[in-house]
């Protein structure tokens, strides 16, 4: 009997260390973890270099600007979910002159934080936050978004195809440097990552490019962003038309934030 109790004590013991083990395991990250405090007057500061295609895309040079994205006010919509809207402000590198250039919404739930820029809504995070774990992140999207801006023709390009992007955590809990800044927790959303003929080996061949990747850094938000999406067309036969690039290149690196 002394055995038998002896036993049953060792198996109570065992499953309350168990027990005490499950209950200390951390719970995965929520998306707005990893966005810009979503209250009024919060704020962030970026570089932004921007790469512009001049001369029918045969020449190219790199703009740079301050952007500074600025958490003005907030409205409940028909569903009841709070809405805020970020005005982006932009200067040049001196940061003197600060003016208006456009205004985003973002919402945030239990689940995803989305974000509508140009009327375009993305879903940029989602939850939980685990390596690996991936969604579809444009699936509001249109086909071929921004062709009021660029006579994309590749149609089998996935800058057409940008509602078929699966976004997908990478560097979970990583710490990244940005700029001269360096951040403990931090994660990768890796957008989109493809090309053709890239780098251009043969200018005579059609050549594509399209990445776009985002680095956010736990209650801070977005600290790096890199995005490519351009087509080049090669010479015409007859020589009437050199080759040229179209499409755009935007990076983006925070300076500060309150």
């Amino acid at each position: 009997m002394k055995f038998c109790t002896s036993l049953l004590l060792v198996a109570l013991l065992v499953a309350s260390i168990t027990s005490c083990k499950k209950k200390s395991t951390s719970t995965p990250a929520k998306a707005a973890d990893y966005f810009l405090s979503l209250q009024v007057g919060k704020s962030a500061t970026y570089r932004l270099d921007s790469l512009n295609f001049y001369f029918y895309g045969q020449l190219d040079t790199i703009t740079s600007y301050l952007a500074k994205d600025s958490v003005e006010s907030s409205y409940i919509d028909a569903s009841g979910q709070t809405n805020w809207l970020v005005t982006r402000y932009i200067s040049d590198t001196t940061g003197i002159l600060w003016s208006p250039h456009q205004t985003y919404i973002v919402n945030a739930d239990s689940r995803n934080l989305q974000m509508t820029e140009d009327n375009l809504r993305f879903i940029k995070l989602s939850s939980p936050i685990i390596e690996g774990s991936s969604w579809n992140g444009n699936v509001y999207l249109p086909y071929n978004p921004y062709k009021d801006f660029f006579q994309f023709t590749f149609s089998d390009g996935n800058h057409l195809n940008m509602n078929n992007w699966v976004y997908t955590y990478q560097d979970v809990n990583k710490p990244y440097t940005a700029g001269a800044t360096g951040y403990d927790s931090t994660i990768t959303v890796m957008q989109e990552n493809t090309s053709t003929n890239v780098p251009i080996l043969d200018p005579n061949n059609f050549a594509s490019r399209t990445h776009w990747s985002e680095t956010y850094a736990k209650h801070i938000g977005l600290v790096y962003r890199h995005t490519e999406i351009w087509e080049y067309q090669p010479p015409t036969p007859d020589g009437l038309q050199d080759g040229y690039k179209i499409g755009f290149e935007v990076t983006m690196t925070l300076l500060s934030h309150n």
